[in-house]
């Protein structure tokens, strides 16, 4: 044992592992290694083993010297946990039997594995629901060494078989990376897991699966007609039952442009009136949510530096890239280069007279005794702007707020905004002036004559979208809507756009027909409106006229199709789009199986745990 390794007490986590207390145990050793953070304990078997062959049930008599072996357990407290297993090796007494000789398994640990079985199902379990890399990496961080390509294998071991006597499905098309590869799904219209995915969604890949299912009946899909031509060529007396939320969404379409047309994108209103024209929009000042400008807090104390030294800041509305500031800099820049060169001709070695420095520099005795007085400090102070006092005005206690929260990088319109939503009851051109001016002398830039105002339209117009519209004609509940602009103007709007009353009574009629239980009514729709603005519509329903009556009679619709391609999205999206058709397939048909049925990890891979010898190639199917 190396100066790194401590002995620690065994876990009572054996207890639970061997049934029995390993305390007592005198071949039972653990030791902590403090390098890699892990805790390892020694299992060493039984001499009052009586062993039988697990291939014939014939008792050994001999040994054949020792085996050995390490397994990883779970993690505890982060600190990896390994069981290193010493074990017998015993020869088979039975000159017949396919192996000469064999090892006694240990309660927990199957041979060949390097991980328990109770780890083995929780990190199945969260395969699912992770990525292999990112799984990996999580792990990790728990002090669980495992690898990308050991999780996967995980899920490889399970065999998926296909299911010949299904009866009822749901079809649809996903896809892996949008307008480029596609998929078509199928799922099991009972308990909606996953059956197949399959290549494409041209018809072809479904028509041969549906040759090897010919006991389906139902099938659940949307108007893609390359599904229905390939239901209807292999299995004829199928009932197609086509999906009522994509039967909606056709219709709506064509709602969608029969407004478009004759309704404009914005409706206005003044005064109770629908204008026939746009108004024109008004400068007005940009607004902000209140929530948001609740949300700032800035006080008035003045803004330091890093060392805490108080910031010097010019609010006036002067720039200083006006004449008048540019020639005060240079004045000052003068006056500090004169004070520099006659204190340096003074204080040198010679130390001439003062009266040579009047008249060599040209300043009374009073000013060159004041210069020779100051400090290095007061000189360097010469070329900064002399702070002078503020007149008092509405706007100065908010100066300070206004420059912090320009060098906190805040919008100006968001602080004009904030000021006076603070309380500030001065002038607003004034608290704009000084804005502005605090912007581009302090921080540079120029802020445009329009800042702080936009484009509105008056507040006594109001606006309402034509897409509001068609949501408040087909929405089923309106009482959601009852607040709105739509809902109070709506009896004008159908008045000044018949359209709207048109569409409203289409939509009205046929989600009526397509939710209700006598499919012959659909009939009676198609011949009256074959003529009105929707014909084509109408002749889509004529041309799938079977599976929509199937979808008002049948019970059975394509809402679980949905549920399983939200799954399906989750898992490709979890993979970071990286999985082949077969990964991916494996990894949601093992989650809608989990979801859909019930079943847990531990039971989906049950056998493969508590079968004895090698792990199996052929596992259970659900």
């Amino acid at each position: 044992m190396s100066k790194s390794q401590s002995v620690m007490p065994v876990f009572s986590v054996d207890d639970f592992l061997f049934g029995h207390d390993l305390m007592d145990d005198p071949d039972q050793k653990s030791y902590f290694d403090k390098e890699s953070n892990s805790l390892h304990l020694f299992k060493c078997q039984k001499k009052s083993v009586h062993p039988v062959c697990p291939y014939c049930g014939e008792e050994a008599t001999r040994t054949n010297g020792w085996e050995r072996r390490t397994c990883q357990l779970f993690p505890i407290h982060g600190f990896s946990v390994f069981l290193h297993i010493r074990q017998r090796r015993f020869k088979c007494a039975n000159p017949h039997c396919s192996h000469y000789t064999f090892t006694l398994e240990t309660p927990g640990f199957k041979a060949y594995q390097h991980r328990s079985d109770s780890l083995n199902i929780a990190l199945f379990a969260l395969s699912i629901f992770f990525s292999d890399t990112a799984l990996s990496l999580l792990s990790r961080q728990f002090g669980l060494q495992v690898s990308r390509e050991s999780i996967r294998n995980l899920l490889s071991h399970v065999e998926i078989k296909d299911e010949p006597d299904i009866d009822a499905i749901g079809v649809d098309d996903v896809c892996l990376k949008k307008g480029q590869t596609y998929y078509t799904v199928i799922y099991d219209a009972h308990d909606h897991h996953l059956l197949a995915l399959l290549q494409g969604r041209d018809g072809r890949e479904l028509t041969e699966w549906l040759k090897k299912h010919p006991k389906i009946k139902v099938v659940a899909r949307d108007r893609a007609s390359a599904y229905a031509s390939a239901i209807s060529k292999v299995l004829p007396d199928c009932a197609q039952v086509a999906d009522r939320f994509h039967l909606l969404d056709n219709l709506l379409e064509y709602l969608h442009k029969m407004i478009q047309n004759e309704v404009p994108g914005t409706i206005f209103v003044e005064e109770d009136k629908i204008l026939d024209h746009e108004p024109k929009k008004e400068w007005l000042p940009i607004r902000y949510d209140p929530a948001l400008l609740d949300s700032l807090h800035y006080d008035d104390t003045p803004p330091v530096d890093e060392n805490g030294k108080k910031i010097l800041f010019i609010d006036k509305s002067a720039s200083r890239n006006q004449k008048q500031y540019q020639r005060q800099a240079e004045s000052r820049k003068k006056k500090y280069q004169k004070v520099k060169a006659t204190r340096q001709a003074y204080f040198n070695k010679e130390r001439p007279k003062k009266k040579d420095l009047q008249e060599r520099f040209r300043i009374s005795n009073a000013t060159l005794d004041k210069y020779l007085s100051m400090s290095e400090e007061e000189v360097e102070k010469l070329l900064e702007i002399t702070p002078y006092k503020k007149r008092d005005t509405p706007v100065n206690p908010y100066l300070n707020r206004i420059y912090k929260m320009l060098k906190d990088n805040v919008d100006p319109p968001l602080i004009f905004a904030y000021i006076l939503h603070q309380g500030y009851q001065g002038s607003q051109i004034s608290l704009e002036n000084h804005i502005k001016a605090i912007k581009e002398n302090n921080f540079g830039g120029k802020v445009s004559k329009v800042w702080n105002v936009e484009k509105h339209y008056s507040e006594t117009i109001d606006t309402i979208k034509s897409n509001a519209i068609l949501r408040y004609v087909t929405i089923k509940d309106r009482e959601k809507m009852k607040y709105t602009k739509v809902a109070v103007y709506y009896s004008k709007i159908k008045i000044k756009y018949p359209i709207v009353e048109e569409c409203e009574n289409i939509w009205n009629e046929f989600y009526k027909i397509l939710m209700g239980n006598d499919p012959n009514k659909i009939d009676e729709f198609i011949k009256k409106e074959k003529e009105t603005k929707i014909h084509k519509f109408v002749e889509g329903l004529k041309k799938d006229i079977a599976a929509i009556k199937h979808a008002i009679s049948s019970a059975i619709s394509s809402g679980f199709v949905e549920g399983g391609n939200d799954r399906y999205k989750l898992v490709k999206r979890t993979m970071f789009g990286r999985a082949g058709q077969k990964r991916l397939f494996d990894k949601t048909y093992a989650i809608s199986i989990i979801m859909r049925t019930g079943i847990k990890a531990s039971e989906l891979i049950e056998k493969w745990i508590h079968e004895d010898g090698r792990i199996k190639k052929e596992m259970p199917v659900f």
